[in-house]
């Protein structure tokens, strides 16, 4: 076993401890999310973590559904769009389909 094969295991397991004091499905998200994109998320990173088009995403803004609270860094057409983890965690649990 190799340097890089041990850090990972360590790595995975301190995710695991976090995940497993989670309270919430919120909270467990917010550590999923944290863990690999840091405090906010870009608009492609949010098509990726919604397995969503970037296209799909830019109507959904447009529209004003089925989309997560965001920011944006301007008013221009370059502005980007800021996606904080807490709002795309909440609306993550909020669109799960419950089975029975």
């Amino acid at each position: 076993m190799n340097n890089n094969e041990f850090a990972l295991n360590i790595k995975d397991l301190k995710l695991a401890a976090r995940l497993s004091q989670a309270s919430s499905k919120i909270d467990k998200y917010i550590i999923l999310l944290n863990n690999k994109y840091g405090f906010s998320l870009t608009k492609t990173e949010l098509s990726e973590v919604l397995k969503k088009s970037e296209q799909t995403i830019d109507r959904r803004i447009k529209e004003g559904i089925g989309i997560p609270a965001y920011s944006k860094s301007g008013k221009g057409v370059r502005a980007s769009y800021i996606f904080p983890i807490y709002e795309v965690a909440e609306h993550l649990s909020e669109n799960l389909i419950k089975i029975n």
